[in-house]
């Protein structure tokens, strides 16, 4: 009897410790994230606005497309993909919630990332702007290019906050705008009310040019005076214009 009894304890153990790790192997299998080397058969992410531009500096027109691996958790699981004649190149679009949530794809709610455009700002080459996050007023995005033989993010020195550009705003705390000349350099201006009575406003105009992977700030101009003054400025430099006027080679999805 005693005999008996260990027999079907032991069996039950051994299929609730069987049931565990298929739990676990489940789990971790929602939650693995994609090989580059197989993104371009991944699905296309809804809304990601494929482009056509010719990333590797060839000459020919290369497809550019975010795909996603359902299962994967949205810190890697979102790929950029530039199908060129001769290759493909892929890099990972990390994205993630309030302080660094880790949520899977399928509980992410926003509609980035997503192709907001295809610009010129280096000797050879496209760079792809992929919008990344928004707020009320706000749009963040990031910029990506070939350096060297890869496809990656590229860096903004002085950095900014993990290296993307915050655009637009509003009147009361100031607003940021990207214009650009073909070949280079990207444009960068802010401009705001420098104390609460709002008498006083400052535009400031900064100069980017592309190296590699990194964008290196050559120049800023800054200038204060009345709000009406700033204004009249910042309309002269272009402002009100779409982003990335003067660069643009291909338009995406809307800011």
């Amino acid at each position: 009897m005693a005999r008996s009894s260990a027999i079907v304890l032991g069996a039950a153990l051994a299929s609730l410790l069987a049931g565990g790790a298929g739990a676990f192997e489940s789990s971790h299998s929602t939650t693995t994230c994609p090989r580059l080397g197989e993104a371009v058969r991944l699905p296309l992410r809804p809304g990601g606005s494929p482009l056509q531009a010719d990333v590797d500096g060839d000459g020919l027109r290369d497809s550019v497309t975010i795909h996603y691996s359902p299962r994967a958790s949205v810190s890697c699981g979102f790929v950029l993909v530039v199908k060129a004649a001769s290759r493909v190149l892929a890099v990972r679009v990390p994205e993630s919630y309030g302080p660094r949530q880790n949520l899977r794809i399928r509980d992410w709610p926003f509609p980035e990332p997503y192709l907001a455009a295809a610009v010129e700002l280096g000797a050879r080459g496209s760079q792809i702007v992929v919008a990344r996050s928004h707020g009320a007023s706000v749009a963040n995005i990031s910029l990506y290019g070939l350096a060297g033989d890869r496809l990656a993010q590229l860096r903004f020195h002085p950095r900014t906050p993990d290296d993307q550009l915050s655009l637009f705003g509003t009147v009361g705390t100031g607003s940021t705008y990207a214009r650009c000349v073909r070949g280079g350099p990207l444009i960068v201006m802010g401009i705001g009310p420098r104390d609460s009575s709002g008498r006083l406003w400052s535009a400031q105009r900064s100069e980017y040019r592309l190296a590699g992977a990194d964008f290196w700030r050559i120049r800023t101009l800054t200038v204060k005076g009345t709000r009406r003054r700033i204004d009249t400025l910042a309309h002269r430099w272009g402002v009100d214009a779409e982003s990335f006027r003067g660069c643009l080679v291909a338009r995406g999805r809307r800011l």
